[in-house]
């Protein structure tokens, strides 16, 4: 073993350590002051901060990286359920008047005029929500558009542009009076 002459110490030592004390202070406290210099290269070679911060770093960027790995998981999973809407919703806008098609009992139906009116709202209002949903998760929805041009002024603009609202405003008031 490479530290056998402190081998005895090794826990009280390392104690030691995360209490932030010298070496030249651990050994003093332990009654071995001639062995501080091999304290200090155990220290050195198993406690290396430089090391332990490598370690750290690491560790952060794996952690991350998992936690990254189960958003896009679940991004994917939500893209597969607006895109099984999409299915579903043009499926239901497919089907034309005089069509037969197969219920959930598994009878056939015509699509009627009744029928119709039932099934082709349903379907334009699936397909319009998936949309909307997909635009936002890309980001590419009104008011996302709105927030990253808000994000992108600086505040000079910001300041000008509240500052035009406000005088618009105490305008419309004044006219109203």
């Amino acid at each position: 073993m490479a530290f056998e002459s402190i081998a005895a110490y090794i826990d009280q030592i390392e104690e030691g350590f995360l209490k932030k004390e010298s070496p030249q202070a651990i050994a003093q406290r332990l009654g071995i002051p001639e062995k501080w210099r091999t304290i200090h290269r155990y220290k050195s070679a198993v406690w290396d901060l430089k090391d332990l911060v490598a370690d750290a770093k690491e560790e952060r960027a794996q952690k991350h990286e998992t936690r990254r790995n189960k958003a896009k998981f679940e991004l994917v999973n939500t893209l597969e359920v607006i895109n099984l809407g999409k299915l579903r919703a043009k499926q239901l806008l497919a089907v034309s008047l005089g069509d037969k098609f197969e219920v959930a009992g598994g009878q056939t139906h015509k699509l009627t005029l009744g029928s119709a009116s039932v099934y082709w709202p349903v379907g334009t209002k699936m397909l319009s929500d998936v949309v909307k949903l997909e635009l936002e998760l890309a980001g590419d929805d009104p008011e996302s558009r709105k927030a990253n041009a808000l994000e992108n002024m600086n505040d000079a603009e910001l300041e000008s542009k509240i500052e035009e609202l406000i005088q618009g405003r105490k305008d419309r008031s004044d006219l109203g009076t």
